[in-house]
């Protein structure tokens, strides 16, 4: 028995839709950043990133215990990293 080759997938139509439907998600999420960016660059956002998390910290400690700080300073992490990779990109 002999292979056959296929030239079309049954399935190809839907990952080429998926494909669309990705490429336009990112175009948008793209200029989201862009209007982000539009307002301060990448070292200004870090720089009121670490304001406003050194803010909710003592705040935090006044409060006692937040059974969620260690998710809040991961989010807060990201968020520096996201905006470190943003500012090493040239347009």
């Amino acid at each position: 028995m002999g292979t056959q080759l296929l030239t079309h997938s049954p399935h190809s139509d839907i990952d080429s839709e998926d494909s669309v439907s990705a490429d336009r998600l990112y175009r948008a999420y793209g200029r989201k950043v862009k209007d982000l960016l539009s307002q301060s660059d990448a070292e200004t956002w870090i720089e009121d990133l670490w304001d406003m998390y050194t803010g909710f910290t003592f705040s935090s400690q006044e409060a006692g215990y937040d059974p969620r700080g260690h998710n809040r300073f991961v989010s807060f992490k990201q968020l520096v990293f996201f905006f470190q990779d943003v500012g090493k990109m040239k347009p």
